[in-house]
């Protein structure tokens, strides 16, 4: 197959992943707070598939294989597996809402592949059921890496908390699988004495999803009939968890930034984005490629809550097809969504 044709293909695939997700989330997107949340549950609770040996083939021989190659997502050490491979030895699966943490143990929630994922044995026991969170000191923290600049850490927090912090290539993974399961099965984020909403917002926002976990989210979906939202839905976070509140002193409510319409998306020449937030503020805008490089930024003065972006970087220069990020902040607000640009 040609370059041309893989391009293609890969957008068909990404069209085709928009289009699924513009039509999941029909009935929840005008939600904010607590009713999102719960229209949220209401919609991924319909995944059944409780065979986890099951889950465990399909994730080390379709979901997560690359040619036969499998990866760690703490380390970015590569393994080469057979045709018959399914977390045997090491490389094996961890479960990122750690089993320990469940509030009622169902096989369900074991071979849920939204929060399955390959990792390297001894580093998966060293994990166990560790909370997640940001090391006080790395210096001082037991550091997890293979032949890879990923390094995760296992230490201490500002608290006194023992914690592991996922390397930065992985941690909005982890934050979405965290705010995932949290959202559809409503078990407690808060673990060994760290509430972990707050971090994993923060790594959400620091490692935006990526083509690769748009793809695999999609996968999921095919094997067990849900999605998560947050992968989908970036801002979904910032409704949630920050939507605009009523003051008691105020008639109307006052907005955190938010975005409230892009369109089209997918753009070929120009993509037109409406936000919202409070008055006064000036937004910093920012469009990243896959590879996490900025291409674009500007500032949206305080009465601007328009913005067009026709593609092209800061110099002018013409970007190329593919998926895009563009992360909208204030100085207490931050929200991003995906961009798709077609050619």
């Amino acid at each position: 197959m040609t370059i041309k044709h893989k391009t293609l293909c890969t957008l068909l695939i990404l069209l085709l992943a928009f289009a699924l997700g513009a039509d999941y989330y029909d009935g929840v997107d005008s939600l904010t707070g607590n009713d999102l949340l719960y229209g949220l549950r209401n919609l991924i609770s319909t995944n059944t598939y409780s065979n986890y040996s099951g889950a465990k083939v399909f994730l080390f021989q379709e979901l997560d294989n690359d040619n036969g190659q499998v990866t760690c997502v703490y380390t970015g050490e590569v393994y080469n597996i057979d045709s018959n491979y399914s977390g045997q030895t090491s490389p094996n699966t961890e479960h990122t809402y750690a089993q320990s943490w469940f509030s009622s143990p169902t096989s369900v929630k074991k071979a849920d592949l939204h929060h399955l994922f390959i990792c390297t044995m001894n580093v998966n026991s060293s994990r166990g059921n560790l909370p997640f969170g940001n090391v006080a000191s790395t210096a001082a923290s037991d550091v997890y890496y293979s032949y890879t600049p990923w390094q995760s850490y296992r230490g201490y927090d500002n608290w006194q908390h023992r914690v592991f912090q996922v390397n930065p290539e992985f941690r909005g993974n982890t934050a979405r699988a965290i705010l995932y399961f949290y959202t559809r099965y409503n078990d407690p984020l808060v673990q060994g004495g760290v509430n972990m909403l707050d971090t994993m917002i923060e790594w959400h926002y620091s490692d935006p999803p990526d083509a690769a976990e748009l793809a695999r989210n999609t996968e999921v979906q095919g094997f067990q009939s849900n999605r998560n939202p947050f992968v989908d839905h970036p801002e979904y976070v910032n409704r949630i968890w920050h939507p605009e509140v009523a003051n008691e002193d105020d008639i109307a409510a006052v907005p955190l930034l938010r975005i409230d319409n892009i369109y089209p998306n997918p753009f070929h020449e120009q993509v037109n984005i409406a936000l919202d937030a409070k008055a006064g503020d000036t937004i910093k805008v920012a469009v990243y490629n896959l590879r996490g490089e900025r291409v674009h930024s500007q500032e949206l003065g305080a009465g601007q809550r328009q913005l067009s972006w026709d593609g092209r970087d800061s110099s002018g220069k013409q970007m190329p097809a593919g998926v895009y990020f563009i992360r909208f902040n204030t100085t207490d607000s931050q929200v991003s969504s995906k961009l798709l640009l077609i050619r």
